[in-house]
């Protein structure tokens, strides 16, 4: 939805063509920066290419027949951001309206026999639930849990630091108590050396234990040496455990626009951005399409970052190496990319086969399902490095409203099946086959879900072509980036771009393209912020500012300047 307290195109940033910082995309991590930034004092205008806010974290009512249907566009669960303090630093539980339904269990693997295993957020409870089909698992997944816990005491600190600047963040803090469990250690090296598929193999026998280690981190191709490391997934849930948000994904990004707006942050919405302005090798502004420039002393990017150092900037902008090297970032290197179903229901979708054999009060509709088996998973990744279509589709399905009713008219659900194991080229062109695929993943749900041939009211069916035009994301990619081992940290997006700086003075890059990843995690905002705060209080006795920018000089009126603000709140935060 529109929120109502964002001011959509007459605030003095708009009408005088100028402010402090531009920040393009009113996505979650562009509004996370942008209310930092406001908070600090300094005149901070988003720049939104559609009519609403959200990005990727977007929920609306996007099924014609179902206007009161609302769908998540993009994302679902809430995790990465619980590892953080934005929420509560922002005020926006306590302030700004968010509201969250905590998930536990998490996710539901489904056999075809009705049997269900439910994954919690304590390792100890989801290797109980194991123990019921193999003791051998149980015991596995427990150390498997131990290891993947020492990963998350070093990952999360890092997660919330600059990568260039690790040591000033905690993260040899996480690195010393990992280093007092060294007994988990040894088979963290073990799973860190496998592929993913030879990881769950190697050390799990049961199919309906194998399947959600395969399903949930469906991050990279699984048969790959190295991936193993994507199972560091479960570390991070059992650290912090999911959440939805009540109103769907987009009621994070309005609690953050009545932030960002309460701090006196504006927002112009049908803005795109045709180019950013660089003027002696620095960004003074952007022009949107139509020839309109607004000018700023600072400009983020949190859009893509590949189409923001590629299609964005003048030609010369970028030293010659960094612009080779930017063409580079990888948007289609896993061969996979993300196909959507979203269905819009008069009534309620059951698991009644599965949901008689639980003997205990857990409600499946609830957490996430998986329905693909291991094999399904490696067979998917290969499937896609040929170009192919799987076979069946591998991947995640959430029944919205049994978290949260308010999504739908009373008694009536929504329904999002998500795969990031679907060509990103395939032989056979998507528009002429997405309609049969999705045909096929909902036959496939309704081999464990009740409903759908009585209860569909219509669908809306995304193939990576549509998340690109949506998204203006290279190959439909949500991450961004391709999140492989050599695109985190340090090397994302790519070498010497990490620490969301560019080498043009005054452009910042952020969004889920950069540190620490793509998701529901407003870090890449959050640090963003904090980086253009620290390069504005050093440019605070520059001469004044760049030609068309607001002046940071406190006038005859006797207000702090913005730089003396910004230069106080980077103090406060160090």
């Amino acid at each position: 939805m529109v929120v109502d307290s964002v001011i959509t195109g007459e605030g003095e940033a708009v009408s005088q063509n100028h402010a402090d910082v531009i920040i393009v995309g009113a996505g979650h991590n562009g509004l996370t920066a942008g209310s930092y930034l406001a908070k600090a004092g300094l005149s901070v205008l988003v720049v939104e290419a559609t009519d609403k806010v959200g990005g990727m974290t977007s929920t609306n009512p996007v099924i014609a027949a179902a206007p009161d249907h609302r769908i998540n566009e993009g994302a679902m669960d809430a995790s990465l951001i619980r590892n953080t303090k934005i929420i509560e630093e922002l005020e926006l539980a306590t302030k700004f309206g968010l509201r969250e339904v905590a998930l536990d269990p998490i996710y539901a693997a489904l056999g075809a026999d009705g049997a269900s295993l439910c994954i919690y957020k304590d390792a100890e409870r989801t290797a109980d639930e194991i123990r019921q089909f193999s003791s051998s698992d149980a015991r596995a997944f427990l150390e498997l849990a131990n290891a993947m816990d020492a990963v998350a005491r070093i990952v999360i600190p890092y997660m919330n630091t600059n990568p260039v600047r690790p040591l000033a963040g905690g993260s040899l803090t996480g690195v010393l108590k990992a280093a007092l469990r060294p007994k988990r250690l040894g088979p963290l090296a073990r799973y860190l050396a496998a592929s993913h598929a030879e990881a769950i193999d190697e050390h799990f026998t049961h199919p309906l234990v194998k399947a959600p280690l395969a399903a949930l981190p469906c991050f990279v191709p699984m048969s790959e040496d190295g991936t193993g490391w994507a199972l560091m997934f479960f570390g991070l849930h059992h650290h912090s455990g999911v959440a939805r948000f009540v109103g769907g994904t987009g009621a994070i990004t309005d609690a953050l626009g009545r932030c960002f707006a309460a701090a006196g942050g504006k927002v112009r919405f049908d803005a795109v951005v045709d180019e950013v302005l660089v003027t002696g090798g620095r960004a003074t502004g952007i022009r949107l399409e139509g020839g309109e420039e607004l000018r700023a002393r600072a400009v983020i990017t949190t859009n893509n970052v590949k189409v923001a150092l590629t299609d964005m900037l003048p030609d010369g902008a970028l030293p010659e190496a960094m612009a080779e090297r930017v063409k580079y970032i990888p948007t289609d290197s896993t061969n996979g990319a993300s196909f959507k179903v979203d269905v819009a229901l008069s009534g309620r979708l059951q698991l009644t086969q599965h949901q008689a054999q639980r003997t205990d009060d857990v409600d499946l509709r609830v957490p996430g399902l998986v329905y693909g088996t291991f094999e399904d998973h490696v067979n998917a990744w290969a499937a896609c490095a040929r170009g192919e279509m799987p076979d069946p589709l591998a991947g995640v399905a959430v029944i919205p409203t049994a978290a949260d009713p308010t999504q739908a008219p009373d008694g009536q659900d929504t329904f999002w099946f998500w795969t990031g194991i679907a060509p990103a080229h395939p032989h056979v062109p998507w528009e002429d086959q997405a309609e049969a695929t999705a045909d096929r993943a909902i036959a496939h749900a309704s081999k464990f879900i009740d409903g759908f041939d009585t209860l569909t009211i219509a669908r809306q069916v995304m193939t990576p072509p549509k998340f690109e035009e949506r998204f203006r994301s290279p190959d439909g990619n949500v991450y961004h980036v391709d999140p492989t081992a050599t695109r985190f940290g340090p090397l994302r997006p790519t070498a010497g771009l990490a620490g969301y700086k560019t080498p043009i003075e005054g452009l910042f890059i952020s969004g889920g393209g950069t540190h620490p990843s793509a998701g529901i995690c407003g870090v890449p905002g959050q640090l963003a912020a904090k980086v253009v705060l620290k390069s504005l209080k050093g440019a605070a006795d520059a001469p004044g500012p760049a030609s068309g920018a607001v002046s940071t000089n406190a006038g005859d009126n006797g207000h702090v300047s913005t730089a003396d603000r910004a230069r106080a709140f980077a103090a406060s935060r160090r």
